[in-house]
C-alpha cells in the first residue's frame, strides 16, 4: 500500500479511497477537456502534474491541506460549468468539510503509530546496536555545530589590502536568485511535513552551489541536525547503523563521488531505502550537471549498465540548477556595494561568473599557468598530471605514487636533469599554495575515518580541473602519463575509466592494459570489453576465453554475450544450450535480452514470461517491451497501462510510444504529456520527435517543444561541447523543427537565422552543421571558417569535417594533423578519417595496423600486438573489420 499504511478501514485507506472517486470524476470530466492535471496542479499549490496524478490514483497523500481543497475547488469549478455533471452521488466529493475530517484523521493516525513506533523501536534497542552507531565516523549533529567551512564552502577573496588577511575564512554577503527561492520553498515545505526528499544542487564548477544549499538549509531547517559523510564507507555505515531519523538532513557535498566507484551502487540503493521511510528527512547533494547527465545516460551496451541505482534514486529526486553567471544588472549593482569581496569579484569578473572569481578561479590559473620556472615547473607538472587524470576519467583522489611518476611527462630533459633530490617535495609544496589565502591548486583529502588529512593522497581544485578539460581537450598524454596510470591509478574504476579514455583515443594496448589490471581488481564487466575487442579482430578463442572469466569474475551479461556471438556464429545449438544457465542467474538485464532474441525463445509465451520476470526483477524497459507486444495484437489498453508502468519505473522509452499511441489518435495534449513525462526523465528525443508532428497541429506548442528539447532541459549553448553524441543529435532535432518551421513561415532567410542564433550563443556544434550547409552550397572557404571556429571553440568533431575538405583539396599532410589532433581529443569517429587518408596516400598497410592496433602512445601506428588472425592481414587496410565503412558510412549520413 502506498505510504505505508495498510487497509480501507484506516483513516489514510479512507482518504486513499476518496481520493480514488475524486480521480475516476477527473477522467470523467477531463473527456469534455477540462480540467488538466495542470491547471489542477496550479491549484494545488503549484505542485507537479505528476505528484497531483498520484494524489488521484489514491497512491500519495497530500501532506497539505490547503494544497488538497485548491485542487478540490478547481476541480468543482470546472465541473460546474456544465450543468449536471456533479450526480448526487459524487456531491460529497466537493464537500470542502468532508475532506478536513479525513485529512485530520490520517494526521491523527500517523502521529498515533508514529509514537508507538517510537516507542517500540526504543524498547528493542539493543546494546550491538548502539555500538554500531557509536563506531559511526560522521554521526548527526545539530546544525549550529556546523560551519560553512566544514560543509565544503568555497572561502572567498577578500578584496582588501590586508596580507594577513587571507588566512581568515572569507564568507561575503549572500545574494539570493531564482534557485535560492526554489529551493527554500522546498525546504519549508519538508519542514511542515512528514516526506523524505532527495534533492541535487547542480551547476558548473565553483557556481555556488555548496553556499546554495548551505543558506538554504540554515534559513528553513535551522534546529534540525546534520551528517556529513566523507565518502561512501561513512555513508553506508550511516545508513546501515540507521543514524539519519527524522528532522535530519544528510548532507552529500559533491554527490556524485558517492554514487559511483565500487560503492557507488549500494549507496544509492541505500538512499532509495532511506526515501521509502517516515520523514521528514532531506537528503541533499550537491553536483556538476555533467556528472548528473553521466549517472542518468542509459548504456549503450545494455548489458553492462553500470548505474542503475543511481539513476532510480536521481529520477526520484528534485534537482536544483544554480546558473553560472549573475545578470548584468545585479555586476553593474555590486561595484558600489560596500561589502570588499563582492565589490572587487564584481570589478573582475568575466561575463558575469561572480562566485568563480569569488573562489579565486582566475588567479589560480594564473598561477597554475605561469610556473614554468625551477623549482615552480614541478608542482606545475605535478597539477597537470592531476589535471590530465580528472579529465580522462580518474575519480578526484589521486595518489602520490602516481603524481610523482606521471609527472615527467610534463617535464623538458632540462628540467628532469635539474630536479633536485627533494624535487617531488618542493612540487607538492608549490601545488599546495594557496592562491589568494583561498584555494590551492592541489587540496588534501579528508581521512574517512577520523581527523586530519588522508597520507598520500591529493585532490585537485575543482576550477582547475574545470579548466583542465577545456584547455587540454585536444592533448593526449605521453607514455609517462599511461605507465604511472598502470601503476598508481587509485580504484578498479579508476583503471577503467583511463581505460576508455585511450580507447577513445586509439591507444588500443595501453586501453588493454588498464583494462586486464581493472578486471584483476574486481571489475569484471572489462574483461567483456576485452574480449569484445578481440572478437572484432578475428581472435575468436581468445575472446571467448576472456568472456569465460568475465562470467567467473561475476559479470552476469557475459552468458548473454557469448550467446549472441554463438548466434553470430550460426551456431544455435550452442546459443540454446546457454540459455538454461542465464535464465538461473535471473540477471533482470540478461532476461530481457533473452525475450527480446527470437531465436532464443521456444515460442511467444517463452518470450512473455522472461519479460515480466525481468520486469518483477527491476527492469523498467520489460515493461515497455511488452507494451509494444500487447500493441502489436491490438489490445492498445494493455499497452497504454504498461507504459505507464514504465514511465513511473524510470523508463523513458515507454513515454515515446505512449506519445506515438496519442499523435495517431489526433490527441495533442496526451503527445506533449507523455513528452513532458520523458522530459521528467531526463530524454528530451521525445520532446524533439513529438514537435515535429505537432507542429503541424498546434504551431505555437510544437514550436515550444521544439525550443525545449533544443535547451535539453537547461543547458547553456555555450557549455554544449560536453554534450554527447545523443544529446547534441537531439538538440540538432529540435533546432531543425525551429528552423523549418521558421523557413516555412517566413522563408529561407528566416530559417538560416535560427540556426545563426544557435550558433552566435555559442553552440558549436551549429556552427559546424552551419559549415556543413555551406560545404553543401559549395561555398568551401566559409565552410572551412565555420569548421576552424567551432574547432577553436573546443568542438573536436568540426576537425574532422576540416580534414576532409583538406584532403578534397589535397592537402593530404594537413588532413593527417587535423584527424590526429580529433583523435587525441577522444573523437571515436577520427581513427577511421585517418585510415581513410592513409589509404588515399596508398599507404594501405599503415591503414589496416591503424584500425587493428591503434596508434603507439606517441601517435604512431603501433605493431601488431594480437594472435595472428589468417584473412585480417594490415595489408588488406582499414576495412580490416568487418563493418568498420558501415559503420563509418552511418556516422556520417
Amino acid at each position: 500500500m502506498p505510504d505505508g499504511l495498510p487497509g480501507e478501514d484506516s483513516a489514510q485507506g479512507a482518504l486513499f479511497a476518496q481520493l480514488r472517486r475524486l480521480g475516476d470524476f477527473h477522467t470523467r470530466v477531463r473527456r469534455a477537456g477540462q480540467p488538466s492535471l495542470a491547471v489542477l496542479a496550479r491549484a494545488a499549490g503549484g505542485r507537479a502534474k505528476t505528484t497531483v496524478g498520484e494524489w488521484l490514483k489514491g497512491n500519495r497523500l497530500p501532506q497539505r491541506l490547503e494544497d488538497l481543497l485548491g485542487m478540490v475547488d478547481a476541480l468543482r469549478t470546472a465541473a460546474m460549468r456544465h450543468p449536471g455533471r456533479i450526480d448526487e452521488a459524487d456531491r460529497d466529493l466537493f464537500d470542502d468539510g468532508t475532506w478536513r475530517t479525513l485529512h485530520m484523521a490520517v494526521a491523527q493516525e500517523r502521529a498515533r503509530l508514529t509514537g508507538e513506533t517510537v516507542r517500540a523501536a526504543s524498547l528493542c534497542r539493543t546494546r550491538e546496536w548502539h555500538e554500531e552507531r557509536r563506531s559511526c565516523p560522521d554521526l548527526p549533529r545539530p546544525l549550529t555545530q556546523w560551519s560553512p567551512r566544514d560543509l565544503g564552502v568555497h572561502p572567498a577573496i577578500s578584496g582588501g589590502h590586508d596580507p594577513d588577511h587571507g588566512a581568515a575564512f572569507v564568507l561575503p554577503a549572500y545574494l539570493p536568485r531564482d534557485h535560492d527561492r526554489r529551493l527554500r520553498a522546498l525546504l519549508d515545505r519538508a519542514a511542515h511535513g512528514g516526506d523524505t526528499l532527495f534533492v541535487v544542487v547542480q551547476g558548473e564548477s565553483c557556481t555556488g552551489k555548496t553556499r546554495a544549499a548551505y543558506e538554504a538549509v540554515r534559513a528553513c531547517l535551522p534546529d534540525w541536525d546534520l551528517a556529513f559523510p566523507k565518502g561512501p564507507t561513512s555513508l553506508l555505515a550511516l545508513l546501515a547503523a540507521d543514524a539519519i531519523g527524522p528532522r535530519s538532513v544528510l548532507w552529500l557535498d559533491e554527490g556524485q563521488d558517492f554514487l559511483t566507484g565500487k560503492q557507488g551502487e549500494e549507496a544509492a540503493a541505500r538512499l532509495r531505502g532511506l526515501l521509502e521511510l517516515p520523514g521528514p528527512i532531506v537528503v541533499l547533494a550537491t553536483m556538476w550537471q555533467e556528472h548528473r547527465r553521466t549517472l542518468l545516460s542509459r548504456p549503450e551496451a545494455p548489458l553492462h549498465d553500470p548505474h542503475p541505482q543511481a539513476r532510480a534514486l536521481l529520477t526520484a529526486g528534485v534537482t536544483m540548477h544554480v546558473a553560472a553567471s549573475f545578470p548584468a544588472d545585479v555586476m553593474r549593482d555590486l561595484r558600489r556595494t560596500a561589502d570588499p569581496s563582492l565589490s572587487t569579484a564584481a570589478l573582475t569578473s568575466r561575463d558575469g561568473e561572480l562566485t568563480q572569481t569569488l573562489a579565486a578561479a582566475l588567479e589560480l590559473v594564473a598561477f597554475h599557468e605561469s610556473s614554468d620556472a625551477v623549482p615552480a615547473c614541478y608542482g606545475k607538472a605535478v597539477v597537470t598530471a592531476a589535471m590530465d587524470a580528472r579529465r580522462l576519467g580518474h575519480g578526484p583522489e589521486l595518489s602520490e605514487t602516481f603524481l610523482r611518476a606521471a609527472a615527467q611527462a610534463y617535464l623538458s630533459e632540462a628540467q628532469r636533469a635539474e630536479a633536485a633530490p627533494d624535487w617531488f617535495r618542493q612540487a607538492l609544496a608549490h601545488a599546495g599554495t594557496r592562491v589568494k589565502g583561498v584555494v590551492a591548486p592541489l587540496g588534501s583529502v579528508p581521512d574517512p575515518s577520523g581527523m586530519g588529512a588522508r597520507p598520500g593522497t591529493h585532490r585537485l581544485a575543482d576550477y582547475l580541473d574545470h579548466y583542465g578539460r577545456a584547455a587540454r581537450s585536444y592533448l593526449c598524454p605521453s607514455a609517462p602519463f599511461w605507465a604511472a596510470a598502470a601503476e598508481g591509478a587509485g580504484s578498479a574504476a579508476d583503471f577503467d575509466a583511463l581505460a576508455d579514455a585511450a580507447a577513445l583515443r586509439s591507444r588500443y594496448r595501453i586501453a588493454d592494459d588498464l583494462r586486464r589490471r581493472a578486471a584483476e581488481r574486481g571489475h569484471a564487466p572489462a574483461w567483456a570489453e576485452m574480449a569484445q575487442f578481440r572478437r572484432d579482430r578475428g581472435c575468436h578463442l581468445e575472446a571467448v576465453a576472456f568472456l569465460e572469466k568475465a562470467h567467473a569474475a561475476g559479470d552476469t551479461g557475459a552468458l548473454t554475450m557469448l550467446a549472441q556471438w554463438r548466434l553470430e556464429d550460426q551456431d544455435l545449438d550452442g546459443a540454446l544450450q546457454l540459455v538454461p544457465e542465464i535464465t538461473r542467474a535471473e540477471d533482470p538485464q540478461s532476461l530481457l535480452c533473452l525475450a527480446q532474441t527470437p531465436e532464443l525463445m521456444g515460442d511467444d509465451e517463452d518470450a512473455e514470461r522472461y519479460a515480466r520476470k525481468a520486469a518483477e526483477l527491476g527492469e523498467a524497459e520489460a515493461l515497455t517491451f511488452l507494451g509494444r507486444r500487447r500493441l502489436v495484437t491490438g489490445d492498445r489498453g494493455a499497452a497504454e497501462g504498461l507504459f505507464h508502468q514504465a514511465i513511473a519505473a524510470g523508463d523513458h522509452s515507454a513515454a515515446f510510444e505512449l506519445a506515438r499511441m496519442r499523435f495517431a489518435e489526433h490527441d495533442v495534449a496526451a503527445v506533449v504529456a507523455a513528452a513532458e513525462q520523458a522530459a521528467e526523465l531526463g530524454d528530451f528525443f521525445t520532446m524533439g520527435m513529438m514537435a515535429q508532428l505537432v507542429i503541424d497541429v498546434d504551431a505555437a506548442e510544437g514550436c515550444r517543444m521544439a525550443r525545449r528539447a533544443a535547451d535539453l532541459g537547461g543547458v547553456s549553448p555555450a557549455h554544449t561541447t560536453r554534450l554527447s553524441t545523443w544529446e547534441n543529435l537531439v538538440r540538432q532535432q529540435g533546432l531543425a523543427v525551429l528552423a523549418d518551421h521558421a523557413l516555412r513561415t517566413g522563408g529561407e532567410s528566416a530559417g538560416e537565422a535560427v540556426l545563426w542564433a544557435a550558433a552566435e550563443e555559442g553552440d558549436l556544434h551549429v556552427m559546424a552543421w552551419l559549415g556543413q550547409r555551406r560545404a553543401q552550397f559549395g561555398d568551401r572557404a566559409e565552410a572551412e571558417r565555420l569548421y576552424q571556429r567551432a574547432a577553436d571553440g573546443g568542438y573536436a568533431r568540426a576537425l574532422l569535417s576540416l580534414a576532409r575538405t583538406r584532403l578534397e583539396a589535397g592537402d593530404t599532410e594537413e588532413a593527417k594533423r587535423l584527424c590526429h589532433t580529433a583523435i587525441n581529443a577522444g573523437q571515436s569517429l577520427a581513427t577511421g578519417a585517418l585510415a581513410e587518408v592513409y589509404e588515399k596516400c596508398g599507404e594501405t598497410n599503415r591503414a589496416g595496423l591503424l584500425v587493428l592496433y591503434g596508434l603507439n602512445p606517441d601517435g604512431t601506428p603501433a605493431d601488431p600486438w594480437l594472435p595472428p588472425r589468417a584473412g585480417h592481414e594490415p595489408a588488406r587496410g582499414h576495412e580490416a573489420i568487418g563493418g568498420w565503412m558501415t559503420i563509418r558510412q552511418a556516422a556520417a549520413d
